[in-house]
């Protein structure tokens, strides 16, 4: 009795290993199997392959293969670097980047991040530095501390490009053979673009089904708001732009904030503008253009000085005559604004209301704050 039962425990685990070692191994031709759907993003790719295997096209369109965890990288795909999934020890480049985890219940991966303690917004982070479980590998846009990186041996390192030094970071860390993926959401030129990002990351963690499920919910959501702000009667003239060192930063016309503006019901005052990034205005434009603008959104944080409407026409006496200053009618980013991309709907949400208060009294306004007359 105890042979054949041995004879059976043996045969269990002969078949188990042949399904682990040829999940992956059939060549490229045999395993296609279609691609995850990608509404709005742009930036990269993502196939199904044979096995539970992947392959991704990053933000910087290298490919990378992704393979369970027990498997064999399949043939046929040459030197492509191979990530095992799911990664469970992850250094992230950007406050974004956590953000877009969130969702997916995976803040708990991260081992290394690049923004100090004091900056976090996000509470599982910030206690993670607390207690050293994750450690500070870098400094905001400076360079990485390698060393730090290697010591932690990471599954993943996921990095942004389009920055200076970026690219001289993604080659380091090819040259040291840490496994790194570029996730560029910043680049995409539609708000649900740049939270479909959710849907690169969770490849990573064999979460493709949350991450489908949490984006549709917040598009439709979307949507639904978009159809209410176009039933008012007009639309609110919306100046937007930060100011630094006298000169104006304003989103260009394509951008994903102008789109913002748009699907909460604003008409923005320089939608002309070409280019899908930002733009330097001088500050006679942006009062021109703005004096009888009816609301003015400060593209800046409490946290880095724009405490009231003072403190912005400190910036440019001439401000103090715009008609939103005027009347009280200014806001900026909360402090936490940057590190709630997977919040992108409640964004276009509290734009809406203060587009539109009339339309959305239920909403209560949570990542911009009206700015006081002076503090």
């Amino acid at each position: 009795m105890f042979r054949r039962l041995n004879k059976v425990f043996l045969v269990f685990i002969l078949i188990s290993s042949l399904v682990l070692l040829a999940g992956c191994g059939k060549g490229k031709g045999e395993t296609a199997a279609g691609a995850v759907e990608l509404k709005y993003a742009t930036g990269f790719k993502i196939e199904h392959l044979a096995g539970g295997c992947k392959r991704v096209t990053d933000g910087e369109g290298r490919k990378l293969i992704l393979v369970p965890r027990g498997q064999r990288p399949p043939s046929g795909y040459g030197n492509l670097p191979v990530v095992y999934t799911p990664v469970r020890r992850v250094v992230i480049g950007s406050t974004a980047q956590a953000a877009l985890l969130r969702p997916l219940g995976e803040l708990g991966s991260i081992i290394g991040v690049t923004t100090e303690k004091e900056h976090w917004h996000l509470e599982a982070v910030k206690e993670g530095l607390e207690q050293g479980r994750i450690q500070l590998v870098g400094s905001g846009m400076g360079p990485l501390d390698y060393d730090r990186v290697v010591a932690l041996r990471p599954d993943l390192v996921l990095i942004y490009t389009g920055t200076p030094g970026s690219s001289e970071t993604l080659r380091k860390l090819e040259e040291l053979k840490v496994p790194v993926a570029v996730e560029n959401s910043h680049l995409e030129q539609h708000p649900l673009g740049r939270m479909e990002w959710v849907k690169f990351l969770a490849a990573f963690y064999g979460k493709e089904k949350e991450a489908a499920e949490f984006f549709e919910a917040a598009a439709k959501r979307t949507a639904k708001i978009a159809r209410e702000a176009a039933s008012a009667k007009a639309k609110p003239k919306v100046l937007w732009g930060s100011i630094y060192q006298g000169k104006v930063y304003v989103p260009a016309g394509a951008s994903y904030a102008a789109r913002m503006i748009e699907m909460a019901g604003g008409d923005y005052l320089f939608k002309d503008l070409a280019g899908t990034g930002s733009s330097t205005v001088t500050l006679e434009e942006f009062y021109a253009r703005g004096k009888n603008a009816d609301v003015y959104i400060s593209s800046t944080m409490p946290n880095y000085g724009i405490t009231s409407i003072a403190k912005i026409v400190e910036q440019g006496k001439v401000l103090k005559d715009l008609l939103p200053v005027k009347e009280g009618k200014v806001w900026c980013f909360q402090p936490w604004y940057y590190q709630s991309l997977d919040k992108t709907d409640e964004m276009i949400a509290d734009l809406a209301a203060i587009f539109h208060p009339e339309l959305f009294p239920e909403v209560k306004i949570k990542h911009h704050l009206r700015l006081p007359a002076s503090s």
